[in-house]
């Protein structure tokens, strides 16, 4: 995940140097288009293969193929058919102003790329389903991130513009299907799971996995909609530029759930194992031990950020520095996300999909309203703080849901503990070097190095308490 997200740095300087704001821009909003797309023409299949298949390994083994087959094909189906009528409804549409026209022509490129990405989202969760995270990690955090900036360099390299380097962005994903493919068909031959039944699965194994995946698929995009969608309402209201200062001030704050989807790529199986074998303590423990570890090494990448967040953006040109407060905005609103832990994979594990997709509806109305009200008003700033009410009206939403549905809570003691801790290693004196001797990258680089020893040694002083220990020993661990 450090090595994705420093990759997705690369890609964001490569695009700003490259494009410039408004070429970044473009390509922002195609990418947020085809995110968004994604999740919904997956179906939330991803999500239902995490939850339905450590069931089937324990319960009926000779179903799992069926399941897989159930899985896949949806995904590719329905994708298919949302790329063709996305490239079919652009010919009966108007011709766009010609501020917007390189932007449809991006989402043209990446439409075509949509089953593909499908194919590659649900295939690997189905590899983590069955207890593994290299594979997910080799394609999805290494392969496609370290492909995409060769891809824009190509096109750069050969004379095209924005159209071009969207195109080098989504032709990975032609790679990472293949590869996820060949390593799930792989894992599929082990022989408790072949059966007697074939490959199609039964009217009760296609009920339940759309039973699941059915609200599942309504909220994944809703979920992306809320993270993707102010950037093309920025498009939409303050123009190109400005989405593309928005959209690399977001970028750099995604760097900061590194941890938290490390983690959630390892324990949402378990969830859902231990779940279905009635283990509550084990669910509590596991979840609020996590929770406290998202916090500890997550927290402090935002605090970086939002203290220096203007030497940060000035590496992308000078263009981009105006997005700063927008991304302290950003950083101090996902600290708050982050002390919540994966609340929302122990909601969704626990089978509450539905719940999931209530919640996003109503954080996706708040989202677009705030945008609609605050983005011609205060520009960017007014998507910063949209964003962040957002985020932590969903997590309140699933956090009561969690303890009403299960009776598991977060210890808002052991929480409150980490942030005085990461308080002191992090923001204090990273906030006192920006301070005193300014925002130069000496200054980055010196603050960086301190914190970094004080948050290090008070691990150390305090590792029982954290549990520290259980953190390499937990990606070791098999669903069972």
């Amino acid at each position: 995940m450090g090595i994705s997200s420093a990759l997705g740095f690369v890609l964001s300087v490569l695009l700003a140097r490259t494009l410039g704001t408004t070429g970044a821009g473009v390509v922002f909003q195609a990418t947020a288009a085809f995110w968004i797309a994604l999740s919904l023409s997956r179906l939330g299949l991803d999500t239902t293969a995490v939850w339905l298949l450590p069931r089937m390994v324990s319960s009926s083994p000779h179903r799992v193929r069926p399941a897989v087959v159930g899985l896949l094909v949806p995904a590719l189906v329905s994708s298919s058919i949302l790329a063709l009528c996305w490239l079919i409804g652009r010919q009966l549409l108007a011709d766009p102003a010609p501020g917007r026209r390189a932007v449809y022509e991006s989402i043209d490129v990446v439409a075509c790329f949509l089953p593909a990405a499908a194919l590659t989202t649900v295939a690997l969760a189905a590899t983590r389903a069955f207890g593994g995270v290299v594979p997910f990690n080799a394609i999805d955090n290494l392969a496609l991130p370290a492909l995409r900036p060769l891809g824009v360099i190509v096109a750069v390299a050969l004379g095209g513009a924005t159209t071009a380097a969207t195109l080098g962005w989504a032709v990975p994903w032609v790679v990472g299907m293949v590869a996820a493919l060949l390593v799930l068909l792989r894992m599929l031959r082990r022989p408790a799971w072949q059966g007697t039944g074939g490959l199609v699965p039964d009217r009760e194994l296609r009920r339940t996995i759309a039973g699941y995946a059915g609200p599942r698929a309504v909220a994944a995009a809703l979920e992306q909609s809320i993270i993707w969608i102010d950037v093309i309402l920025v498009g939409v209201i303050a123009g190109s530029a400005a989405a593309g200062v928005y959209g690399a001030a977001a970028r750099f704050v995604a760097a900061g759930v590194i941890i938290a989807t490390a983690l959630r790529i390892v324990v949402a199986p378990r969830f859902s194992a231990l779940l279905a074998r009635g283990e509550k303590g084990a669910v509590e423990e596991l979840y609020s031990v996590t929770a406290r570890w998202i916090l500890l090494f997550g927290a402090p990448v935002y605090l970086l950020l939002a203290a220096f967040a203007p030497t940060v953006l000035s590496f992308l040109g000078e263009g981009f520095v105006k997005g700063a407060d927008a991304m302290v905005v950003l950083c101090l609103g996902s600290i708050v996300v982050l002390a919540a832990g994966n609340v929302q994979s122990l909601l969704l594990m626990s089978g509450r999909s539905g719940l999931g997709a209530l919640n996003k509806s109503i954080v996706l109305a708040f989202n677009v309203a705030g945008n609609l009200v605050l983005v011609p008003v205060i520009g960017i700033m007014g998507a910063a703080i949209t964003w962040a009410v957002s985020m932590l009206l969903d997590t309140a939403l699933a956090a009561y849901q969690v303890r009403k549905t299960t009776g598991i809570a977060l210890s808002l003691r052991s929480i409150g503990r980490v942030m005085v801790l990461v308080a002191g290693c992090i923001a204090v004196p990273a906030w006192a070097i920006a301070l005193l001797w300014g925002r130069g990258v000496p200054q980055l680089l010196l603050a960086f190095a301190l914190c970094g020893l004080l948050l290090v040694g008070a691990c150390i002083l305090d590792r029982r308490r954290l549990q520290l220990h259980e953190l390499a020993a937990l990606g070791r661990r098999r669903v069972s």
